[in-house]
């Protein structure tokens, strides 16, 4: 993930997790929890989450697990969706309080949420041993009851419930634009690196509109005309399509280049190189809400505001990164990140430059001697180097060469709170067995 991942869970729970993690890529638990952010509940208790107000419950499973109820007013209306979390069928835990093995309290508080109204309830529908069965649900007074954990329903269910599946959007409020304003404002100040002026934000803001696709949905067409429009994705994540025609390479004709996520600006380098055509297509890969912005505002907002010629800068920067052995792998939005943190130096032939601890050097492109010594290859690390030893000294170009560098501080606060990065650069350190390594958990002992 671009950003620290928010956990929402008991402290059991959350600490099972993070040790199961742990166990599975042999780090440190310590430093897996460094990518996430935990925010502790207690079933039966409320929490008011951002103005989401979340009521967990203890649910019955092989291992400890729990639901939510989920509930928010808006314009006067209050809405609730009930996940009922993964369950055995309501007959299956009767007996297991006969058996004195779960409490009546659970069974008395599950029992009342399948029969309570909600606009929505999502349950657990597997009919498995150790999963609901669907005829719990039939006196739900909720409006909706969705199920998980099963491929189809039997014609008993079929025409009372639905079975969620990938690419879904179940919609329990219809909100306005006004919803995503203050989203809109942060995720273009991100993507810009600094604040959105008021002026221009209200500019901008006064002729967007939000749309909304559906899984699989083509939100642009390679090839095609701009047609006047710049996205910002507020929901959702989306794949960039190449299609090569006449490619042996790949099978289908189609290279998927890129994912995008919330956050992400769609369709702007056609604003700031002033190409008309679309280079890719981009499709949705989930349920996706974004913002169209006037292309002309936009085009006269990066204009006057002095950004143009550093986005361009920026998108060049992007493609130098994207090729680098140390950046293979991360997303798009990661490597937006990368580039505005980063600076290109370039070096003439025989140039010589001083390499100090207090950034991270990456060969680019050309050729290089670092301190009298063999050719460097691409992607060759000087100065400070995260998660390894630093090197420091003077590097002679050889050619003209072009040279990536990061402040050590920028690239300690992009290792501290971009996940994404922070992971790959410690797993390509120990695909290189440096001597640096003290993050690896090694042997586990299962008691």
């Amino acid at each position: 993930m671009p950003r620290k991942v928010n956990i929402i869970s008991t402290k059991q729970i959350y600490e099972m997790a993070m040790d199961k993690l742990s166990c599975h890529i042999n780090w440190d638990i310590d430093v897996v929890k460094s990518f996430f952010e935990f925010t502790e509940v207690i079933p039966g208790k409320c929490i008011n989450y951002y103005g989401l107000e979340i009521k967990t419950h203890t649910t019955v499973h092989s291992i400890p697990t729990i639901g939510a109820t989920f509930s928010t007013t808006y314009k006067g209306l209050t809405r609730r969706v009930c996940i009922i979390g993964d369950n055995h069928g309501m007959g299956a835990i009767k007996d297991m309080v006969g058996e004195g093995i779960v409490s009546k309290e659970t069974y008395t508080n599950l029992r009342t949420i399948f029969t309570s109204r909600f606009d929505l309830l999502v349950a657990d529908g597997g009919a498995g041993a150790i999963h609901g069965d669907p005829a719990d649900s039939l006196k739900s007074d909720s409006d909706r009851v969705v199920f998980v954990h099963v491929e189809h329903l039997s014609n008993q269910f079929n025409t009372t419930f639905s079975m969620a599946s990938s690419g879904k959007r179940y919609t329990v409020m219809d909100g306005d634009s006004s919803i995503y304003t203050s989203l809109m404002n942060h995720y273009l100040s991100l993507w810009l690196g600094a604040p959105l002026s008021d002026r221009w934000g209200r500019s901008i803001l006064a002729e967007e509109e939000v749309r909304r696709y559906n899984k699989g949905d083509v939100i642009m067409v390679q090839g095609s005309q701009s047609r006047g429009n710049v996205f910002l994705i507020l929901t959702g994540y989306c794949e960039v399509v190449i299609s090569h025609a006449d490619s042996l390479e790949h099978e289908d004709g189609l290279e998927s280049v890129a994912t995008l996520q919330a956050g992400e600006v769609i369709g702007e380098m056609a604003v700031v190189t002033g190409t008309k055509k679309r280079n890719a297509s981009v499709v949705a890969s989930s349920p996706v809400s974004v913002c169209v912005f006037s292309e002309e505002t936009f085009n006269a907002f990066i204009s006057s505001e002095g950004h143009k010629e550093k986005l361009l800068k920026r998108w060049h920067l992007r493609q130098q990164v994207r090729v680098l052995p140390q950046f293979d792998g991360l997303i798009s939005t990661v490597l937006e990140r990368i580039a505005h943190s980063a600076e290109l130096e370039t070096l003439q032939a025989d140039m010589l430059l001083s390499i100090n601890e207090s950034y991270w050097y990456l060969l680019a492109e050309g050729k290089a001697i670092f301190n009298d010594e063999d050719d460097l290859p691409i992607g060759a690390e000087l100065g400070y180097c995260p998660f390894s030893e630093s090197q420091t000294g003077k590097l002679r170009a050889v050619s003209d060469c072009k040279i990536i560098k990061i402040a050590k501080d920028k690239t300690e606060n992009l290792i501290k709170n971009v996940p994404q990065f922070g992971y790959l650069i410690r797993k390509y350190r120990v695909e290189q067995n440096v001597s640096h390594i003290d993050w690896l958990r090694g042997f586990v002992k299962i008691h």
